[in-house]
């Protein structure tokens, strides 16, 4: 054989010679069952552990630091001592394990490779806080603490319509954030927890748990809580006296007739205005408050107003409120919004002066004119409801309001046939009532003074026919009908529905 064959025949031998080597070294290597040389996990050097070793270490340490406990102390509140594992820390060890997952699995030569680039490597095991569960934790440990509550200011008003206040209480309360910051700077590193020693007959026969170290004292960080109301808030409000008041008094029912239905809706609705606050410049819109009052209370049988005539039907008397209310917001200087009389007159206010309600039809409201809140205050009794006005207006201002009839209208007539009465004889069945047109006045006074006036409205109250029956003949006639082109009333006043005949 030629030298120079010879020559490249060893060469030849020696690379595959070499090749082998690196092949069965990186093989070696790469199937090393150990942790990377130098690996290491916040202090705690876990290089050279076998797998069997890294885990049982693994758990050993996770133990103990679940286990470790910690004494917390809340001011003016005691102590007491809970596991971390109550507080709420959990360890995810699958985290490192993870990391090392390349090392364990696949081919020897990526398995070096990993090897190869986690040699001296700060690997994560990272220890996370349930705020749900520390929560908990403290609730059930400091039950005292938790059961604090703040109380909101409140706003008195005394049977003088003197006005006071109670101030507001604010309590301490766990600052449970700040205590989770606290809680994670104060767990030792894994590096300064002790796992237990491998048992005689090897890592698999089990292991005992460790204690990290002495109970971990931790002062529990307090944040004052304030309540939603404070007494500077209500002061604010600038509500400081009585601005506006009035009263309506029903007249006593006929012995045969009922009044629990009426009193039931008046004194609903009545309570439906307690302590309602209006913003300034805010509207006051009396149609949610009914289907408030409805939902809440229902409301009951009682005479109402279909156009024009009172017959039974639900949630009568709800129009004394409303009326009760529009005189109390005209003698406190108010602005009316919307308003409109009854079709009828009413007994319990002069005419001109009341505010019917029909759903989806009238309403009535008011804003709120002044530079400060208003607070509507009620009352009502077996016959009567008063409203209150609290706010602030120019304590030498009042207002006062006068009602001037300028027509009487005539009752009408309406003739029915009665077949059993002699011809030409004629009897009353229903005497008529007149109607009025009146102009309602409001004067603004300073010091008693009248320094200006306005006129509040003009309202027209529908005359009710004088019924008469006739005797013989043939047809009726009826003269009540309203003129060509005059639309009727609304259907529904001073209730909800109607009528309710039985």
């Amino acid at each position: 054989m030629p030298r120079w064959n010879l020559h490249f025949h060893w060469i030849w031998i020696s690379t595959l010679t070499l090749m082998l080597v690196i092949f069965l070294s990186v093989t070696a290597y790469g199937s090393l069952a150990r942790v990377p040389a130098g690996a290491h996990v916040a202090g705690w050097p876990i290089g050279g552990l076998s797998w069997p070793e890294l885990e049982r270490q693994l758990a050993s340490k996770t133990s103990a630091l679940l286990e470790q406990k910690v004494r917390l102390t809340v001011p003016g509140g005691g102590s007491t001592e809970r596991t971390l594992r109550q507080l709420g820390l959990e360890i995810n060890g699958q985290e490192l394990l993870s990391q090392l997952q390349p090392v364990r699995e696949g081919p020897p030569y990526r398995r070096a490779a990993a090897r190869w680039r986690l040699r001296g490597a700060s690997l994560a095991l990272t220890p996370a806080l349930s705020a749900d569960k520390l929560q908990a934790a403290l609730n059930e440990a400091f039950p005292q603490v938790y059961a604090r509550k703040p109380t909101d200011a409140k706003r008195l008003i005394d049977a003088n319509d003197g006005i006071s206040y109670v101030p507001e209480a604010r309590v301490e309360r766990v600052d449970e954030g700040q205590l989770l910051s606290r809680l994670k700077a104060a767990l030792p590193d894994w590096g300064a927890i002790t796992a237990a020693p491998a048992p005689a007959d090897g890592p698999e026969a089990g292991g005992r748990q460790q204690q990290a170290s002495a109970v971990i004292p931790l002062d529990v960080p307090m944040r004052t809580q304030e309540p939603a109301i404070t007494e500077q808030a209500l002061r604010a409000q600038g509500i400081i006296r009585k601005i506006g008041e009035f009263t309506t008094v029903s007249p006593p029912a006929p012995a045969a007739v009922s009044i629990e239905g009426r009193v039931h809706n008046v004194r609903s609705t009545a309570a439906s205005l307690q302590d309602v606050l209006l913003k300034p410049g805010e509207v006051f819109d009396y149609a949610p408050f009914i289907e408030r009052t409805e939902k809440r209370f229902g409301f009951k049988e009682a005479p109402v107003i279909v156009n024009g005539k009172l017959v039974p039907g639900i949630g009568g008397g709800i129009c004394q409120v409303s009326s009760t209310l529009y005189n109390a917001v005209l003698r406190a200087g108010l602005a009316v919004v919307e308003r409109r009389n009854h079709s009828l007159p009413v007994s319990y206010v002069a005419l001109g002066q009341d505010a019917t309600f029909a759903t989806g039809h009238i309403n009535f409201k008011f804003r709120n004119s002044t530079d400060h809140y208003l607070l509507i205050r009620t009352s009502s009794d077996e016959r009567s409801v008063t409203v209150k006005l609290f706010g602030q207006t120019p304590p030498d201002v009042t207002y006062e309001v006068e009602s001037k009839t300028l027509e009487t209208l005539a009752p009408p007539v309406k003739y029915v046939l009665n077949p059993t009465l002699p011809s030409g004889k004629q009897e009353i069945i229903m005497q008529g009532k007149p109607g009025y047109v009146v102009e309602t006045f409001r004067y603004k006074k300073q010091n008693g003074v009248v320094i200006s006036q306005e006129k509040v409205s003009r309202d027209t109250y529908h005359a009710q026919p004088t019924v008469i029956a006739s005797g013989g003949g043939s047809g009726t006639l009826d003269r009540t009908a309203p003129p060509p082109g005059e639309s009727p009333a609304p259907l529904i006043e001073d209730g909800v529905r109607g009528p309710t005949f039985r």
